[in-house]
């Protein structure tokens, strides 16, 4: 008796703020699957972190994608950019030091804390673009969609 897993696609221009628009639909989601409000508030921050970096590094006008799977113990979702793309190993750990003196604007921890609030992340990144994908497991699954 599996269910179906429900899948979602929204694309967005790389225009700042507009991220807000797939972060409402994703937080609903997960609300609807049954997540704690601790736990949809680690995916939502992932998720800003994800979008917020893809908007400011993309190089191209073509659309960010977030794709969603919602499975009956699972959520993921992933971020893919037109960018430049990055070398995910050279990524530093934050300078905490670093980031309280200039601000987190800044920047210099997306990944780190994306990886701090998921319980798996996998990045793909080259010179036509980057990927993100963020996974939340839940630990006691009901049917998606539940009222």
């Amino acid at each position: 008796m599996s269910e179906k897993p429900l899948k979602l696609r929204i694309s967005i221009p790389p225009v700042e703020g507009i991220e807000d628009i797939p972060i409402a639909a994703v937080e609903v989601l997960a609300t609807k699957m049954g997540y704690s409000p601790d736990a949809v508030q680690d995916i939502v921050q992932a998720l800003t972190e994800a979008l917020v970096n893809a908007v400011l590094y993309s190089t191209s006008d073509l659309d960010v994608e977030v794709v969603v799977f919602a499975a009956h113990n699972s959520l993921i979702v992933e971020v893919h950019d037109r960018g430049s793309g990055f070398d995910v190993d050279s990524v530093p750990p934050p300078d905490f030091d670093l980031i309280a003196e200039m601000g987190v604007k800044n920047g210099g921890f997306g990944i780190h804390m994306i990886k701090a609030l998921v319980d798996k992340v996998e990045i793909e990144s080259t010179d036509q673009g980057t990927t993100v994908r963020m996974s939340k497991f839940l630990s006691i699954p009901k049917p998606i969609l539940q009222s």
